[in-house]
C-alpha cells in the first residue's frame, strides 16, 4: 500500500483499547500511516478525552474497564451529542452483539484477532466519508446556514458579513454544534502557522457575536475557562 496515499487523507484518530499490546500495535500502526492517534485505556477517560477535544474517527473497543464500549458509544452519541464515525473492535463476532453496537450508534465493526492493514483501511474510509460530508455545499445548525461554496452565511433569510478570520471561527464552530469547542483548538483553527499574542480569539468572538446579533443570532455560548458553543436548537435547558 502506497503510504503517500494514506497520509493525504491522515485523520486524528482515538483508539480505545484496554489491552496495551493491541492499544501500541494499533497506535504504531496508524501512526506509521501517517495518522496522528490519541489513546484511552478506559470507556471513562474517552468521554473524557471526547468531551474537551475533536477527533476524526474513534477506534473503539467494546470490553473496556469502567465503562463498557457499548455504554462509552451511547453517551458519545446521546449526552455529546458527536457524529464521529465509530469503528468497535470486539472479539464477540455474534449476530446480535454487532446489532447492539450499530443500534447504539457504531458506523463500522472489526472482530479480533484483525489485520493492522483491515483496520487502516477501514479507518480511512471512515474518514474519507465523513470528510466528503462535512465538506459538502453547506453547513447548517438551527437557523444558521454557511454556504462553503460562495463562503456566504445567513441566518434565516438575513445576510451575515463577516471578516475571514470570524467567517473561519464560524465555519469550525458550526461543525461541533452543541459542543464546547476549547480555545486552544480555535487558535489552531485560525491561526494554524503563527499562534497569537494576547487575546486575539476574544476579539473575533465579538466580531462574530455582534455580526450575528445583528441578523437576530444569539446563540454564540461562552463557558468560561473552557470555550466556546453554537447552540444547536435541541439543547436548551442543557447544563
Amino acid at each position: 500500500m502506497n503510504a503517500g496515499g494514506l497520509a493525504e487523507a491522515r485523520a486524528h484518530v482515538l483508539v480505545v483499547e484496554d489491552e496495551q499490546t493491541i492499544a501500541r500495535n494499533v497506535v504504531e500502526y496508524l501512526e506509521l500511516h501517517g495518522h496522528r492517534v490519541d489513546v484511552a485505556y478506559d470507556g471513562a477517560a474517552a468521554l473524557a478525552l471526547l468531551a474537551r477535544q475533536t477527533v476524526d474517527v474513534v477506534v473503539l473497543d467494546i470490553g473496556l474497564p469502567r465503562l463498557d464500549g457499548q455504554e462509552v458509544l451511547r453517551q458519545l452519541r446521546g449526552r455529546l451529542r458527536l457524529a464521529v464515525p465509530v469503528l468497535m473492535l470486539t472479539a464477540r463476532d455474534a449476530l446480535a452483539s454487532k446489532a447492539a453496537c450499530f443500534e447504539a450508534g457504531a458506523d463500522d465493526y472489526l472482530v479480533k484477532p484483525f489485520s493492522l492493514a483491515e483496520l487502516a483501511l477501514r479507518v480511512k474510509a471512515l474518514h474519507r466519508r465523513a470528510s466528503q460530508a462535512v465538506t459538502g455545499d453547506a453547513l447548517v445548525v438551527g437557523p444558521l446556514r454557511l454556504d462553503r461554496r460562495t463562503r456566504e452565511v445567513h441566518v434565516g433569510e438575513r445576510p451575515v458579513h463577516l471578516p475571514p478570520r470570524a467567517l473561519q471561527l464560524l465555519e469550525r464552530l458550526m461543525r461541533d454544534p452543541g459542543r464546547v469547542v476549547p480555545r486552544a483548538e480555535l487558535e489552531a483553527a485560525l491561526w494554524p502557522d503563527d499562534p497569537p499574542d494576547g487575546d486575539a480569539l476574544r476579539g473575533q468572538i465579538h466580531l462574530l457575536r455582534r455580526a450575528l446579533a445583528q441578523a437576530g443570532y444569539d446563540g454564540v455560548e461562552t463557558r468560561h475557562g473552557i470555550g466556546w458553543r453554537l447552540h444547536t436548537g435541541a439543547d436548551e435547558g442543557a447544563p
